[in-house]
């Protein structure tokens, strides 16, 4: 469980920043069907989290009559557009923060081409795919999945193969331009030889390694010539700039390009007011740092929680204006999906809450927001809602504790097959070692290691308790722990693991 897992990018990234046609900041008489609310003009950026009407970072916005819907840069249709998309939306933003108005929403892909490898995680809850040179992590709960080649059968986490042409949306989590992947969208099967496999991709030149090439982050070779369509490039092409570029693939680190184009998405450089959230990259210091490309100074933000430290991995909202290009944030929230649960619902979900059952004595009650939580099928990767969800389903979960420290949801997967292991992943409370067994407590609940207990520390085996002890002493509460327990024939955890794990 070493590998990065960000998976609180179901939360995803949220900025709203003044229209420059209508005047940064500026407010109006907006709001839900002419009500009068007050509202103010913004850009929104963030990932789809649930429809009637479109959720996207916390925030339920009204698609009015007559909004401009655009895919990949054809105007479409609300119903093409998809639960862990990324999307930009224009609009307004109601007094409350929670509602608004969109008078246009904008979807374009990072990239597509094709899956060139595909490397599991040993737990089976990551795969680590390399699309034209770029890393993608693909999560089982928290990315979402589509199939638009028209095939019979569910596109999914369980049958991404090598070969499949993928569109990916998804955020930078690191320096080197890795992706979360937060929707894989299947659009064809690609032939090795063939040359007539369409591409997409954007990213950063970093050389010029000969006359009719350029280098993409360091890792795809993009070739060019005189029948390369070069129009819509604003200035000259130099490393550091940022372009998108389109072609045929020819292998799996290079491509022909047929058009390239400047990248001119991202915020501007100047804002009476923004917010965004992500994952913190680039960390140099509170002064310094990047979420989802974008520069912020945090030097003067009030951090929440006080005792929060920033850093790297981090995900955190931030809140203030822009200026010269750099986010000044007034407020940082620290926000970060370090709970994951599979196991089986216990009751009737109610009063926007889902309990779950984990042993014969023990329930975690889960919060459902409705503006945050994503709720889909994990086969069919539909939307759900918690009504549909009943006494004995088998969910996949991902939370963060709050403020208050209630357990909210990020992601809600369902499926119609049960895995045959509970798994609980968070936080270490507590633990004692007493002769050959420890004892670890997570989210109140205490286990207890057993005979046939296995032991690991990032992927690795430890030889026994005492070792683990060892491990805990170094890490300290606060260490991301995971127990899974196989069922046999119950619903619930015997409170005595099969497996123990500690991730630093």
């Amino acid at each position: 469980m070493n590998t990065p897992r960000f998976k609180n990018f179901t939360a995803a990234l949220l900025l709203a920043a003044g229209l420059g046609a209508c005047g940064g900041g500026s407010t109006d008489v907006a709001g839900i069907g002419g009500t009068g609310v007050t509202a103010t003009k913004i850009t929104a950026t963030g990932q789809i989290t649930g429809f009637g009407s479109i959720f996207v970072n916390g925030v339920e916005y009204f698609i009015r009559d007559g909004a401009t819907i655009m895919v990949n840069g054809t105007p479409t249709q609300e119903s093409d557009l998809k639960l862990g998309m990324i999307v930009t939306i224009s609009g307004s933003l109601n007094d409350d923060g929670i509602t608004g108005t969109v008078d246009s929403v904008v979807y374009e892909s990072e990239l597509e081409g094709p899956i060139t490898s595909i490397t599991p995680d040993p737990d089976g809850k990551l795969k680590t795919l390399v699309v034209m040179g770029r890393t993608i992590i693909a999560d089982a709960i928290s990315t979402s999945f589509g199939d638009d080649t028209g095939a019979a059968g569910n596109y999914g986490f369980d049958t991404l193969a090598v070969n499949d042409v993928i569109e990916v949306s998804g955020y930078v989590i690191d320096g080197s331009g890795t992706l979360q992947a937060t929707r894989i969208e299947k659009e064809a099967v690609h032939t090795p030889g063939a040359g007539t496999t369409t591409v997409q991709v954007k990213g950063t030149i970093t050389g010029f390694p000969s006359t009719n090439r350029i280098t993409l982050d360091g890792v795809l070779n993009v070739d060019f010539d005189a029948t390369t369509d070069m129009r819509d490039i604003s200035g000259t092409l130099a490393t550091g700039s940022a372009i998108e570029v389109e072609g045929t693939f020819t292998d799996a680190t290079t491509i022909f390009a047929t058009k390239i184009s400047s990248d001119d998405s991202g915020l501007p450089d100047e804002a009476e007011q923004a917010e965004i959230e992500g994952p913190i990259t680039d960390y140099v210091s509170t002064s310094s740092f990047k979420i989802n490309g974008q520069l912020v100074d945090a030097s003067g933000a009030q951090i929440t929680p006080a005792s929060a430290t920033l850093g790297d991995g981090v995900f955190v909202e931030a809140k203030g204006p822009i200026t010269n290009g750099t986010l000044e944030a007034a407020e940082i929230t620290v926000r970060n999906s370090n709970i994951e649960i599979e196991a089986y619902v216990s009751g009737t979900p109610a009063n926007g809450a889902v309990s779950l059952r984990i042993t014969a004595n023990d329930v975690i009650g889960i919060n459902v927001d409705s503006n945050i939580t994503q709720l889909e099928d994990y086969e069919t990767h539909a939307p759900i809602t918690l009504s549909s969800i009943s006494d004995g389903d088998f969910l996949k979960i991902e939370a963060y504790k709050n403020g208050n420290g209630n357990i909210v949801a990020t992601q809600i997967k369902r499926l119609a097959t049960p895995e045959d292991a509970l798994v609980l992943r968070a936080p270490i409370e507590g633990w004692s070692l007493t002769g050959s067994a420890i004892r670890v407590t997570l989210l109140g609940i205490d286990f207890t290691s057993g005979a046939g207990t296995d032991f690991e520390y990032n992927d690795q085996p430890l030889a026994d308790a005492a070792a683990m002890d060892n491990q805990l002493n170094i890490l300290g509460t606060g260490a991301i722990f995971m127990v899974s327990d196989e069922f046999g024939g119950s619903t619930f955890s015997d409170g005595t693991p099969d497996e123990m794990e500690v991730e630093s």
